[in-house]
């Protein structure tokens, strides 16, 4: 019988569509399986944390991306084998929002593997670096790295420090869970 993989890419916006595009190709390459990018639209935050303009970018992406419109596609009847995100934030970003409907929590229902590729490349530190981990904290103590089956991080040095910050915020005894879930492949 034979097996074939759903893949599905949830860029927001258009200008960091590179932080997934090498995984997308990979994956669109693979004649086993089937990849969607889905870019999903996101809120721009009023002072008071409500939900103001919405934007969707879906139009800027690459003429050789082909692009599915987000309400088009059924997560709960398709249940994608896995799920890429580049924005872990859900809705504790002061700026910005994605579309509620993609927030961690909800896409966790609907597929087994979701996995955050975060968007940026940061400066490289050393592990134990304790003003580096105090910095890292913003990016690392939000809901969809803390949801996500897989994180996939620039580097080993990235990955220890974010399984150390992982591990002082949910205790000594979650390390090698985290160990298992953070995964230093590069950006």
């Amino acid at each position: 019988i034979p097996v074939r993989t759903e893949a599905v890419f949830l860029p927001y916006k258009a200008s960091m569509w590179d932080s997934l595009e090498s995984v997308w190709m990979a994956a669109n390459e693979d004649p086993d399986c089937d990849a969607y990018v889905i870019p999903i639209p996101y809120y721009d935050k009023n002072p008071d944390g409500t939900l103001g303009k919405i934007h969707d970018e879906s139009a800027l992406y690459p003429d050789y991306v082909p692009i599915v419109i987000y309400n088009e596609y059924d997560f709960a009847a398709r249940r994608p084998d896995m799920i890429f995100i580049h924005n872990p934030y859900d809705d504790s970003n002061y700026v910005t929002s994605v579309h509620p409907f993609f927030y961690s929590e909800k896409l966790k229902k609907y597929t087994d593997c979701l996995i955050y590729i975060p968007y940026f490349v940061e400066k490289e530190y050393e592990p134990g670096n304790e003003k580096a981990m105090g910095h890292m904290e913003h990016f690392v103590l939000n809901p969809g790295v803390i949801r996500a089956n897989y994180v996939i991080v620039q580097s080993e040095a990235m990955r220890q420090i974010y399984i150390d910050i992982l591990t002082r915020h949910s205790g000594e005894a979650t390390r090698s869970f985290w160990e298992g879930r953070v995964l230093g492949l590069g950006s």
